[in-house]
């Protein structure tokens, strides 16, 4: 795994616990990094699932709820960081449309050996349905990302999930909200 997702981890802990948090937390993990992630470095990805399940257990959370908030602060770094990717795009579908075919094609292309997931998008009777598949178990990361995309975009759809294969793979479903009826 890319070491910005793990350095993007830290960064995470740090803002919403506190770096002492953070510190805590990678040495009840016992990372073999110590916690120390270069952006370009690459990782086992097996060092995230502690992490982020340490961090969960400290902050008094379910690790799937975290994973989530992640999820969200990820896409809000990758706003910063990546504002050429993000705003050639007018759209959250647009941008999850090509997630499989722009944006991780590229991340291939600059480390051949990166095993990103399987991201594509199909509509379907008024719906958009996001397909997510990786030999790693993190779709509720993918579901945070998704629902900080929409968010961004000021897209008010609703976005409903299934989880399966133990979090190794997702299906985003992408629907109007209901109208309420006032009584």
């Amino acid at each position: 795994m890319k070491g910005i997702i793990f350095a993007e981890l830290v960064r995470f802990m740090e803002e919403a616990r506190s770096p002492a948090f953070a510190d805590a937390v990678i040495r009840q993990a016992a990372v073999p990094s110590d916690g120390a992630y270069g952006v370009a470095g690459d990782y086992p990805s097996a060092g995230a699932l502690p992490l982020g399940g340490i961090a969960a257990g400290r902050a008094g959370r379910l690790a799937d709820g975290q994973c989530v908030l992640f999820g969200r602060h990820l896409f809000r770094r990758f706003t910063i960081l990546y504002p050429f990717i993000i705003d050639s795009y007018r759209t959250a579908e647009e941008l999850l449309t090509h997630v499989g075919s722009h944006i991780h094609a590229d991340v291939c292309v600059l480390y051949p050996d990166a095993r990103p997931p399987q991201v594509s998008l199909m509509r379907s009777g008024g719906k958009s349905i996001v397909t997510y598949s990786s030999y790693r178990p993190m779709a509720m990361i993918a579901l945070g990302l998704v629902q900080q995309c929409m968010d961004h975009f000021g897209d008010s759809r609703m976005v409903m999930c299934e989880i399966a294969n133990k979090g190794r793979q997702a299906t985003f479903v992408l629907e109007d909200r209901p109208t309420e009826i006032a009584a």
